[in-house]
């Protein structure tokens, strides 16, 4: 704030009806000062040298200084590591960053994050936070740069591959004025870490981006739930166009990077049993839902993209609730009541693995590699379909194809690391023998 200081009353001597002190006191903000601060006493230490504008968040600031911004102007969540929960302990890219949170732009019906944060009057409330980019350059600086003690050290050292995006996007595009995504990657690069990109915007193949991204440290993932646009305005809002990421897909690719097209949430076409139950009635079933289709595999690997994920969709009450809002007609016909579980909407086993199967003879035909994802799905799936992954040691599809994905994963982290960041204290490794077999001694 000094040198700040000087500029302003330079700028502001000598001039008439010009309260200098008042003005000094309007731009002091306690949460910018603050993060100035650790700032300026990380780059005497800190081999990493920065060019970020750290005034971005006094903007915020001053802008909702006599308003309500639910959490506050910035997002305290640098890291999390989430499979210690029953739902997800298979999961190799569990250790995950969100550059913005408590809300996300696109606004997906489906999101489960709205959802959650919904219920908490968080969810862009007014807008979502950047993150406090100097806790992420903290971490890093401490962890390589220093013997001092972090909770992040046992992972971080082991190169487990950090996820970027979870509960948001971090390729929004408000990133273009924020650029905290942008800063992101640059200490990512110089620390040579390995990240693996979650993203529906096509601004992570646009300038300054895909100069930052490092094809030997990063595999970039872009969710494609259907290729129908007319459906994607209504179902996904505030996304870009299906073909704006084909095309944003297709500059990577040539570009030299290693993406997948997650196919997912992959919703239901007809409704349940119409490829598993023999005594299906055909003549008599709900109209099809043409949303997602199988026929989008031939249309992504025309733009040549290395591979794609499947997984599908699971829908809370709120969710389905408001996608028939929004269109104007009943999905429920598509689940099988008896499949429905106390929470969300979800087809059968059976009827999840014919899907699957279908997709993987596409992507057979096409000469496109296919995983497929568990989460939310129940972890019996994470083993069951694995016969169709072309990548056995890898559901994501990132080892083996990224250099920097060839050491350890999420699923690498001993069970006692995981419970030091967890509010589960009673959760306990599923099938703990398979695991055990699976993993080694990792898992205790």
């Amino acid at each position: 704030m000094e040198k700040e200081t000087i500029k302003i009353q330079e700028n502001l001597l000598g001039m008439p009806g010009i309260d200098t002190e008042k003005i000094l006191e309007d731009i002091s903000t306690p949460i910018t000062d603050n993060i100035i601060e650790k700032a300026a006493s990380l780059s005497l230490k800190s081999n990493y040298r920065t060019e970020f504008d750290f005034e971005v968040y006094r903007d915020l600031e001053q802008r909702f200084k006599n308003k309500k911004f639910r959490g506050g102007i910035t997002f305290k969540t640098p890291f999390k590591l989430v499979n210690s929960h029953k739902t997800c302990q298979q999961c190799l890219y569990s250790f995950e960053t969100d550059t913005y949170g408590r809300g996300c732009t696109h606004d997906c019906l489906y999101c489960y994050a709205m959802d959650q944060l919904t219920q908490k009057a968080m969810w862009n409330n007014p807008m979502p936070a950047p993150i406090d980019i100097t806790e992420v350059w903290k971490v890093f600086y401490t962890v390589f740069e220093t013997d001092r003690k972090s909770k992040w050290r046992n992972i971080m050292e082991r190169r487990i591959p950090l996820r970027i995006g979870s509960m948001s996007d971090s390729f929004m595009w408000m990133d273009r004025k924020y650029k905290v995504t942008q800063e992101l990657l640059k200490i990512l690069d110089h620390y040579n870490y390995p990240y693996i990109i979650f993203t529906r915007s096509d601004l992570v193949a646009a300038e300054p981006y895909i100069s930052l991204l490092n094809p030997k440290l990063c595999s970039i993932q872009m969710s494609i739930a259907s290729t129908n646009d007319e459906l994607n305005k209504v179902m996904e809002p505030g996304t870009p166009s299906a073909k704006r990421r084909l095309l944003a897909l297709q500059k990577l690719v040539r570009a030299g990077f290693w993406t997948t097209v997650r196919m997912n949430p992959f919703f239901p076409i007809y409704a349940d049993g119409y490829f598993t139950d023999p005594d299906f009635d055909r003549e008599n079933m709900p109209e099809p839902f043409h949303y997602s289709s199988f026929e989008m595999v031939d249309e992504i690997a025309s733009y040549g993209v290395q591979s794609i994920l499947a997984g599908m969709v699971r829908l809370s009450p709120v969710s389905m609730c408001r996608i028939e809002r929004a269109l104007g007609r009943d999905l429920r016909k598509l689940f099988n009541s008896k499949t429905k579980s106390t929470k969300d909407w979800h087809l059968s086993d059976a009827e999840v693995r014919a899907y699957y199967e279908r997709i993987h003879a596409r992507c057979k035909q096409n000469a496109v590699e296919f995983t497929t994802c568990y989460i939310g799905n129940g972890d019996e799936q994470f083993w069951s379909d694995q016969d169709l992954w072309d990548n056995k040691k890898d559901c994501c599809n990132a080892k083996g194809r990224v250099e920097g994905f060839n050491g350890q994963n999420s699923r690498d982290i001993p069970w006692e690391t995981r419970m030091k960041h967890t509010a589960h204290k009673c959760t306990v490794p599923v099938n703990p023998a398979r695991l055990h077999e699976e993993l080694g001694p990792n898992i205790q």
